[in-house]
């Protein structure tokens, strides 16, 4: 399967007063518009999967289109070189020259990949049952199993018949961060799978909200 990415970097005229979530809500009204306007288009079109994606990597802020998130974000980066977020405005300081084709695939050859922003992996049943196992293996192999189940949702997502089993193969550790004045469980480090993704996309709970995001690289290193 082949999907259309586009990928814009963002510098905001006011970091004190932006915020991440009033730009994801910007995107959010635009893609649903765009998807409306464009729903006889032949091009492909995911409605299960969010399609702009907007995430904080260490200093960088990104927005990544996906199918028709990707048209929409070219289509407007083309036309200006500013956002405007109602009072405030974010420039585009980068883009992608074009839109890529990018594979998004099974087979037998194994991929690496690195969570660039923190997992968010477990409901609050499985946080229970997180606490619950004794050691460092059983947490492990948990967690392992949820990450292969959350590959296997991304690929339905994305409306991706999986022609081959799913192997996954894990190398993470925990930290426990604040959500919302809640103390909640993330998870960092690599993994190796036969599913080639391409980077930026996310896995797991709140991708558009920038966790679980991932990307490839050449090195399956241990964690934790």
């Amino acid at each position: 399967m082949i999907l259309p990415v586009f990928v814009l970097t963002l510098e905001p005229s006011n970091p004190l007063q932006f915020t991440v979530d009033e730009l994801r809500s910007f995107f959010c009204k635009k893609s649903e518009d765009y998807t409306r306007l464009h729903r006889d288009s032949t091009a492909i079109v995911i409605h299960r999967y969010p399609v702009v994606q907007c995430k904080q990597i260490k200093n960088s802020l990104m927005v990544i289109g996906i199918a028709q998130g990707a048209a929409l974000l070219w289509e407007i980066s083309v036309k200006d070189n500013e956002i405007r977020l109602g009072a405030n405005t974010c420039s585009i300081s980068g883009r992608d020259p074009e839109i890529r084709n990018e594979a998004f695939s099974i087979s037998g050859t194994l991929h690496t990949y690195e969570f660039l922003t923190p997992w968010l992996a477990l409901n609050q049943q499985n946080t229970k049952k997180f606490y619950d196992l004794k050691g460092k293996p059983e947490r492990d192999s948990f967690m392992q199993k949820i990450l292969t189940r959350n590959l296997i949702t991304l690929a339905k997502s994305i409306e991706y018949d999986l022609c081959l089993p799913l192997t996954c193969e894990s190398r993470i550790r925990f930290k426990r961060i604040r959500i919302h004045d809640e103390n909640v469980i993330v998870f960092l480090g690599t993994f190796r799978t036969n599913l080639r993704i391409p980077d930026y996309l996310g896995i797991g709970q709140s991708v558009s909200s920038g966790f679980g995001t991932i990307r490839s690289i050449k090195t399956f290193s241990k964690t934790g």
